[in-house]
């Protein structure tokens, strides 16, 4: 697929929703993209949810790389 069929796919897709929420998404990627100075300035919800998983990691909750790939396969096979 050639960049320009690529945009075009894009903006179809675009066009075609009316999920502000995925809107916003595309739109604050695109932004980011465009202006890599821009610093995401995290929310509270991000914040707590970053302190639960360092939290989750001191206390051996997590499982490895290669583990998280095989339980995904497996979901995707159902």
């Amino acid at each position: 697929m050639t960049v320009v069929e690529l945009k075009e796919k894009l903006i179809a897709k675009i066009n075609s929703t009316d999920d502000e929420q995925l809107l916003e998404h595309i739109a604050d990627i695109i932004e980011f993209e465009h202006n890599p100075d821009n610093i995401h300035v995290m929310s509270q919800g991000e914040i707590d949810a970053v302190k639960e998983g360092l939290e989750q990691v001191k206390n051996g909750q997590c499982i490895s790389d290669e583990e998280a790939h095989r339980q995904f396969e497996e979901w995707l096979k159902k």
